[in-house]
């Protein structure tokens, strides 16, 4: 009997309950879940890609707690409260873009796979 491979969503969504310190009947459990889906979007966009490689789940998982982070502080750059400060980049993906631009160099190195190449 074999085991299905759980989904980058549903990785990101047990990572994210375990972080947090969430039960599975959370009621912030269905806005996690758009946050989860937003995160991917955003990512297959930057990425040009149709689907996500679980390669990527750990850049879902963070733009996913830094969207939980940044809840109630939208359109905010900065907050400081007794002596912690935060700082929110303009966009979601900024922080993680030298990564996402490693695995798009990988996908673009790789995109030769399948096609012939002759040397005449």
């Amino acid at each position: 009997m074999s085991e299905e491979t759980p989904t980058v969503t549903d990785t990101v969504l047990k990572n994210i309950e375990v972080l947090n310190d969430l039960k599975t009947d959370d009621p912030r459990i269905p806005r996690i879940k758009i946050y989860i889906d937003n995160a991917i979007d955003e990512i297959k966009l930057y990425l040009d890609i149709d689907t996500i490689d679980s390669k990527l789940t750990v850049i879902v998982q963070k733009v996913t707690q830094d969207a939980l982070t940044k809840e109630n502080y939208e359109g905010t750059k900065s907050i400081s409260e007794e002596g912690m400060s935060l700082t929110f980049q303009d966009t979601d993906l900024s922080p993680y873009f030298d990564l996402l631009n490693q695995y798009k160099d990988g996908l673009e190195e790789n995109d030769h796979r399948g096609s012939v190449m002759t040397f005449d």
